[in-house]
Formats: C-alpha cells, sequence, structure tokens
C-alpha cells in the first residue's frame, strides 16, 4: 500500500490525480491526502494554497500507516512531521522548486532543511544544481529538461538512459516519481525501480499529447479484456457453428469503447468456417485484419455507444420465427434499396444497412436480417453488448 501526499492539479496531468493513475496502472494499491490545491492547466500555474498540518494530520490519522510514502507538492516542514507520523516508512519526495511557466512554489532554504527526513528524494537536473545536490545514494537527479537524444537518469554514481520522446509534457516528474514508488513497492531495488519507470513513462509519452495521459496506455487492459471475452465464447461457436455458419463464413467482431477503425475492433481474422462439417477457427482473435462485421458494430456503436458486438450467422426463416416468438426485436432490411453504388464497393454495404436500420427504429434491435439479394447470401446478424450476450441470443433461436 502507497499513501500519496501530493498537491492537487486540477488539468489532471500532475499531482495526486496522476499519482492515482500511475499506480493504478501499475495495479499497486495507493491511499492519498492532498497537500496543496493549485489553480493551473496544463501549460501555466496561476495559484497554490499549501494545506496545513491539522488538515493533514487529521486526515493521515484515519488510515492505516503505509509502508511507502511519495510526497508531491508540500510545505518542506510536512516533511519533518511526515517522518515523526511514520518513522518506520520509506518516504520519496519529489521535489518541485518552480513551474514550467516559472511559478515558484518553494524556497530553496526550506527544502534544504528538511532533506535529510526523506529516504530518497527526486528531483530534476535544474532544481539540483539550484540545490546544490549530485546524485548520490539518497538523491535521484532527472535529465529530462535538458537536450538530448537520450533521457537520462543519475543516481548513486550510475547513469541510466532511454529514448527521448519529443514534446512538451506536463507531469513527467510527478509520473515518475509515482511509478518509482509503486515499483519499489512491489519489492523493486531502486536501480530497477528506476529502470522499469523510465521505461514505462516512454511508453505513455508515445500515446500522450500536451500532459502525460498515463490513462491511454491504461486501455490495454481491455483489449486483453476483448480478447479473453471472445476466447470465452470459443466453445460454444464450435458447438453451435454447424448450425449457424453460413456460407461466406462467421465472425464475431469486439469493437473496444473508444474504437475508431477495425483496428481497434476484436475479431477472427479468416472468419470461422466450417471444414468437412466442422467449424474451423482460422486465427485466434486479433485486432488484425478488417471484417464486415467489424464495420458494423462501428457503425452501430456510432449511434448505441454500448452496442459493441455483433455477428453474422446463416438465415433459417425458423430462426427468426423462434427470435420473434422469444421476444427479442427483429428488423427485417430488403437488401434492393441499397444504393447500386454501394453494392460494387467492397465496403460501405454494412455501414448504410446499420444506419438505415437506426434511422427506420431509433435503436439498434438485436437481431437485422435480409433474405439475401442477387449476389447477396440471406443472412442474420446478432447485436449486442458483449461477445457472452450475443452468443446467448444466437443459442436461443437455434436451439
Amino acid at each position: 500500500m502507497v499513501l500519496l501526499v501530493s498537491g492537487f492539479d486540477p488539468s489532471g496531468g500532475a499531482g495526486m490525480l496522476q499519482d492515482v493513475k500511475i499506480l493504478s496502472l501499475l495495479g499497486a494499491s495507493a491511499m492519498g491526502v492532498v497537500s496543496a490545491h493549485t489553480v493551473q492547466n496544463s501549460s501555466k500555474v496561476f495559484s497554490v494554497k499549501f494545506r496545513s498540518w491539522s488538515d493533514l494530520e487529521q486526515e493521515l490519522s484515519a488510515l492505516p500507516k503505509p509502508k511507502f510514502v511519495k510526497i508531491g507538492l508540500i510545505s518542506p516542514d510536512h516533511v519533518e512531521l511526515l517522518r515523526k507520523t511514520y518513522p518506520n516508512a520509506f518516504l520519496v519526495w519529489n521535489i518541485v522548486l518552480e513551474s514550467s511557466s516559472g511559478f515558484r512554489f518553494q524556497r530553496e532554504e526550506d527544502v534544504l532543511r528538511n532533506l535529510d527526513f526523506a529516504n530518497l528524494v527526486v528531483l530534476n537536473s535544474e532544481e539540483a544544481s539550484r540545490l546544490g545536490l549530485t546524485a548520490d545514494e539518497r538523491t535521484i537527479v532527472t535529465g529530462g529538461h535538458s537536450n538530448g537524444e537520450k533521457i537520462k537518469v543519475w543516481y548513486n554514481g550510475k547513469e541510466f538512459e532511454t529514448e527521448r520522446v519529443f514534446g512538451e509534457f506536463h507531469g513527467t516528474g510527478c509520473a515518475f516519481t509515482s511509478a518509482l514508488v509503486g515499483y519499489l513497492s512491489f519489492g523493486y531495488s531502486i536501480e530497477e525501480a528506476i529502470r522499469a519507470s523510465m521505461e514505462l513513462l516512454v511508453k505513455i509519452l508515445k500515446v500522450s499529447e500536451k500532459q502525460v495521459q498515463s490513462e491511454k496506455l491504461a486501455r490495454d487492459w481491455m483489449k486483453f479484456d476483448a480478447f479473453q471475452e471472445l476466447e470465452k465464447i470459443m466453445p460454444w461457436l464450435e458447438e453451435l457453428g454447424p448450425k449457424t455458419i453460413p456460407e461466406v463464413g462467421q465472425n464475431v467482431s469486439y469493437a473496444l469503447p473508444w474504437s475508431q477503425n477495425e483496428y481497434e475492433v476484436a475479431k477472427f481474422p479468416g472468419r470461422i468456417r466450417l471444414k468437412e462439417g466442422r467449424p474451423t477457427f482460422v486465427s485466434c482473435p486479433s485486432f488484425r485484419d478488417v471484417s464486415h462485421t467489424a464495420r458494423m458494430v462501428l457503425t452501430a456503436k456510432r449511434f448505441c455507444p454500448h452496442v459493441r458486438c455483433v455477428t453474422n450467422m446463416r438465415y433459417k426463416k425458423e430462426y427468426i420465427d423462434r427470435a420473434l416468438e422469444m421476444g427479442l426485436k427483429v428488423y427485417r432490411l430488403d437488401r434492393s434499396l441499397e444504393p447500386k453504388e454501394l453494392k460494387e464497393l467492397e465496403s460501405g454495404s454494412m455501414e448504410w444497412m446499420v444506419k438505415k436500420v437506426y434511422e427506420d427504429l431509433g435503436e439498434i434491435p438485436d437481431i437485422v436480417y435480409d433474405e439475401g439479394f442477387f449476389g447477396k447470401e440471406a443472412m442474420i446478424r446478432v447485436f449486442g453488448r458483449n461477445p457472452v450476450e450475443v452468443i446467448q441470443k444466437v443459442r436461443k433461436i437455434v436451439e
């Protein structure tokens, strides 16, 4: 468990909000007490108000004692009081003298007076120079503000480096220190925690704009979850396949909540085919390749964001009759109404189909079917929130 004692940055790029995002990204648990309130955005600080020790102490007293404390923007004298409150905890202080826009947070003499109360301090090279500090066994100096092709960090006579992600990013020091404390709480040595934190920060900055956006990297867990959800229904697809797989093959597409293109939709590349009467998966779930069902669900999600999954299946009148009997919402599509120019294109038909359904119904139904057209196999499409919901609907209408 990590205790965060840091300022509140309403922009979310640094401070308590960034601390929590970083630790959540690592899967580390955190508690937090706000030590200062700032008025700022990603490019400028307008004011700061430090909270009194009595306020902090009251909140800290309600929390269990931590093993690790990450200290951010704080009244420097409160670092001594934190040491007295937690004599056995490992305190890491990310010193911030001044914002990049020139707003002065701390006086050098106040910081120097309280340095020894922290087990480890983290600061950038400019701040280290102003304080007369060098990298040693209790001081980590970061070089992100200097020029060069590499980002360098110095600690205890050693130099660490990683690739530089070019750009101006608000909150890098905060994010680095939060990650460092997170890795320390996992049992990493300080040197290994530095390496891991630098590697993580590079990954975050590659997907960030203007400020550290660790939440974008956190989206990766949803990609893994999408694969798991599709893998979960593979046995059901194998069981039902002889009844559901059409001549063109079957697919199930599951869109990520923020998806904008087919490569942000999980699906089975190559579709699911019947081979000697048995379902065969050409590929495991992947975000690679394109799919007509992916285009369908992207369009459906545009109108109804919670509709993130769709499958296509063989058309049989008895399936439609059963769906109606069970109270599912069913829409019959007349493919002859499809514009001629779309029929000649490889893509466009699915988007037109879903758009027409929504225009007619004002919602995305459980089932959209058509009885075929020249060169078009009759087809049923089943929509839902997720793969399990979709396959449950399929099971209802075929069994």
